[in-house]
C-alpha cells in the first residue's frame, strides 16, 4: 500500500513501503520504494534518462538497493517511474546524506567532540524521520566511536535536514542569532546548537535536544476525557509557553529570511487552485470563492509591521520534555506580519482539535476556542509594549489563519487526504462566518 501520495505540476508521487522477506536467509527488509505517474509513457523514459539513471553508479555496492535486480525502473502500463530509496530524481543529495561510510567522513570533521579528539567516529546508523514533503528530508544520525583510551564513547544523535533550495544554510546563522537576541534577553527555551552546513551534501547538521511534540496528545486526552499525563505541563501551560516563544521571536530584531507578504501568499494560493479547479472543477471553484472573500477582508484592513517570524509555527515544531519548551526546523524563518506565526498556529490548532473530537461534553470548537483565545491573550501580554495593536493584530491573526486553513486545504488535496480536507473544510467555515468586524 502506498505511504504517501502527492500530485503536483501533472503528476503523482507516490511512495510505497515495502516488506521483503530472503527466502532463504529467512531475513526481512522493509525498503522505502518511490514512484512517480505520468500523463504518457514519453515522459516517464525521459524522467528515468535524466533525473534517475545518472543517480544509479552513485549507489553502487549500497545495501538499500542489493535485493533489487534493478533500483530504478519504468512500469509502462501505469506510465510510472520507480527507484529505491534513497534514489529520488528531486533531491539527489539524500543519497549522499545517508552513505554511512561517506557521513564518517563528514562527522569527522563537523562534530565539535571529534574535532577535539575525543572520538573516533566508527560507524553511524542512519533513520529517515520526516520525508512528507518532496524537496525536503530530515534524518536521524546515531553515532558511534570509540574514545582516545579505545572505550566505546557513548553514542551520539544528530539531525540531518536536507533541503534543494538551500535554505537548510539558515539553521546555523539563525540559531546563532536567536541565542544572541533571545536567549541573551533573558528567554530561556532550549536550541539545537548547530554543527554546520555542507553544500556539497544540501546538509544542514543540528544537535538533538530533549523533548517531543506533546500539545497533540494533551489535546486528543482534553477531548476524550483522559487523565492529563502524570508528569510535565499541563495543556494550557504548553499553549502560554508557545506563545511567550512567539513573541520572544517577534521581538528579537533578527533580520535574517525573506520576505514573506500577505499579497505573495494569496498569489502562491491563487496558482495551485488553478491547478484543482482543473481536476475538481467544483472544489477549486468553492476555494477561489474563499480566498477572494479573505482577499476583499484582509484589503479593507492594515498590515502589521514585517519582523522576523518561523514561517511554519505549528504545535509540531514546538517540543516538551517536563517542564522545557525547545523550538526547532528554521529553514522557513522569514521577515513577515506577527499574524502570519500566530494565524498558522491556530489554525493547526483548530484542526487538531476537531480531528480528535469524541461525542459529549464539551465540543472541540469549544475547547479549541479557549485554547486560542488564551494563545492569543499570552502573546499579547508576553509581547508587552513591543505589539503594536491588539485589535489590529487580532483582525490579521483571522486573516492570517484562514489563509493557512486554505494552504491546508490545498495540500490536503494534492495528498489525496480525503479525511483531512474534510476537518480543514470544517474549520474554515467556521472561521470565515466569525471574521472580527473591522471597527479600527
Amino acid at each position: 500500500m502506498p505511504g504517501q501520495a502527492i500530485y503536483a505540476n501533472g503528476s503523482c508521487v507516490l511512495r510505497y513501503q515495502l516488506t521483503i522477506k530472503d527466502s532463504s536467509s529467512r531475513q526481512t527488509l522493509e525498503p522505502l520504494v518511490i514512484s512517480r505517474m505520468f500523463q504518457n509513457q514519453f515522459d516517464c523514459a525521459i524522467y528515468l534518462r535524466d533525473k534517475l539513471a545518472p543517480l544509479v553508479e552513485l549507489m553502487h555496492g549500497r545495501p538499500e538497493i542489493a535485493a533489487f535486480a534493478t533500483p530504478i525502473a519504468v512500469i509502462e502500463p501505469l506510465n510510472m517511474v520507480v527507484s529505491v530509496f534513497p534514489i529520488d530524481g528531486e533531491l539527489p543529495a539524500i543519497i549522499g546524506a545517508t552513505d554511512p561510510d561517506r557521513l564518517v567522513e563528514v562527522f569527522a570533521e563537523m562534530l565539535p567532540d571529534v574535532l577535539e579528539e575525543q572520538i573516533t567516529v566508527e560507524d553511524c546508523r542512519v533513520e529517515l524521520v520526516n520525508y512528507r514533503r518532496q524537496h525536503r528530508c530530515v534524518l536521524r544520525y546515531e553515532i558511534r566511536g570509540r574514545r582516545p583510551s579505545g572505550a566505546a564513547a557513548e553514542s551520539q544523535v544528530v539531525y540531518g535536514k536536507i533541503s534543494d533550495d538551500g535554505t537548510a544554510a539558515l539553521a546555523g546563522p539563525v540559531v546563532a542569532a536567536l541565542r544572541q537576541n533571545v536567549a541573551g534577553a533573558g528567554r530561556v527555551f532550549n536550541l539545537p546548537r548547530s554543527f554546520g552546513y555542507r553544500p556539497d551534501l544540501q546538509l544542514a547538521l543540528l544537535e538533538a535536544i530533549p523533548g517531543t511534540p506533546r500539545i497533540a496528545p494533551a489535546l486528543k486526552a482534553r477531548l476524550q476525557g483522559a487523565p492529563p499525563a502524570a508528569d510535565g505541563l499541563s495543556l494550557e501551560s504548553m499553549i502560554d509557553t508557545c506563545a511567550e516563544i512567539a513573541a520572544a521571536l517577534h521581538t528579537s530584531g533578527i533580520r535574517l529570511g525573506a520576505r514573506r507578504r500577505l499579497d505573495d501568499e494569496l498569489a502562491t494560493l491563487r496558482e495551485g487552485f488553478a491547478e484543482v479547479q482543473r481536476i475538481s472543477p467544483d472544489f477549486g471553484t468553492q476555494l477561489y470563492a474563499w480566498l477572494d472573500r479573505i482577499d476583499v477582508y484582509a484589503e479593507e484592513s492594515d498590515a502589521l509591521e514585517l519582523c522576523f517570524s518561523h514561517g511554519d509555527f505549528t504545535y509540531t515544531q514546538l517540543i516538551f520534555d517536563d517542564t522545557t519548551a525547545g523550538l526547532v526546523d528554521f529553514d522557513t524563518v522569514c521577515q513577515a506580519e506577527p499574524a502570519l506565526d500566530l494565524g498558522q498556529f491556530l489554525a493547526y490548532l483548530r484542526v487538531a482539535a476537531l480531528k480528535a473530537r469524541k461525542s459529549g461534553g464539551a465540543t472541540a470548537a469549544d475547547i479549541a476556542g479557549q485554547l486560542a483565545e488564551r494563545f492569543v491573550r499570552a502573546y499579547i501580554v508576553a509581547a508587552g509594549e513591543r505589539m503594536e495593536d491588539e485589535e489590529r493584530l487580532r483582525v490579521r491573526v483571522s486573516v492570517y489563519q484562514i489563509v493557512s486553513l486554505l494552504r491546508m486545504a490545498l495540500h490536503s488535496w494534492r495528498k489525496l487526504k480525503g479525511a483531512r480536507i474534510e476537518n480543514v473544510i470544517a474549520v474554515l467555515e467556521e472561521e470565515i462566518a466569525c471574521l472580527p468586524p473591522l471597527e479600527y
